[in-house]
């Protein structure tokens, strides 16, 4: 890699995170929700599973009805990622996204 690519990426990386780092919480998931649907369009089973590792670690179990829910879904595409069924991951992780940005008015 020259001198001139490096450091655009190393700009680049910075700006990513600190996109990421200054963002809310609901918008750091809907963020996550979008990696793990590009990375299950890519077939990327690494990825996906990073992603969906960040949301297990993320669920808050004060709320035990509703994290228990998010966890078990979450299981359940890590299962379907490792089987392959990438579309099924897609599908359950879109409608979660839908439903979370409809639900906080964001896009």
């Amino acid at each position: 890699m020259d001198t001139v690519a490096y450091s655009e990426n190393r700009v680049f990386k910075g700006y990513k995170k600190n996109e990421i780092n200054n963002l809310s919480p609901v918008a750091l998931i809907l963020k996550l929700y979008d990696y793990i649907i590009v990375n299950s369009k890519r077939r990327d089973l690494s990825n996906v599973n990073a992603g969906l590792t960040q949301l297990i670690a993320a669920l808050n179990f004060d709320y035990k009805e509703v994290a228990l829910g998010l966890f078990r879904l979450y299981i359940y595409c890590q299962a379907q990622a490792r089987k392959g069924n990438f579309e099924e991951v897609e599908k359950l992780i879109g409608k979660l996204r839908s439903a979370w940005a409809q639900a906080f008015k964001l896009s």
